[in-house]
């Protein structure tokens, strides 16, 4: 895994940019939906509307290191419209939210990681 700061800050953006658009892409859903069914239509929309992003941010940040992180934030971050409709109407709050997704998807494989490899800082 990439250490050197364009790549930490790559990533840290394409996770946040893809988990926001997800959510957006989600909130066009029709409302009145059961809300499982809206769950799981959202995190398809997500994840295809991520798929068509991804290839950009994969040519310069790396495939894996992208791929991973913004599948799990927008699956999340498109389910978001579902439990919290009041956000369809503010799409400011939905697109930050999604973008803190995002992030916090980014933190959560980058803690993987770092448990999985046995890595620890030293000093």
């Amino acid at each position: 895994m990439e250490k050197r700061p364009y790549f930490i800050i790559g990533d840290l953006i394409s996770n946040a940019a893809a988990a926001a658009l997800a959510a957006w892409v989600a909130s066009l859903l029709p409302t009145g939906w059961p809300m499982a069914v809206e769950m799981v239509a959202g995190m398809v929309l997500g994840m295809l509307a991520v798929l068509l992003v991804s290839p950009v941010f994969m040519l310069f940040f790396g495939a894996l290191e992208v791929m991973v992180p913004t599948m799990l934030g927008s699956m999340l971050a498109s389910m978001l419209p579902s439990m919290h409709p009041v956000l369809r109407e503010d799409m400011a709050h939905m697109l930050s939210w999604g973008a803190g997704i995002g992030v916090g998807c980014w933190l959560f494989t980058q803690a993987a990681h770092f448990f999985v490899r046995g890595e620890r800082r030293h000093g």
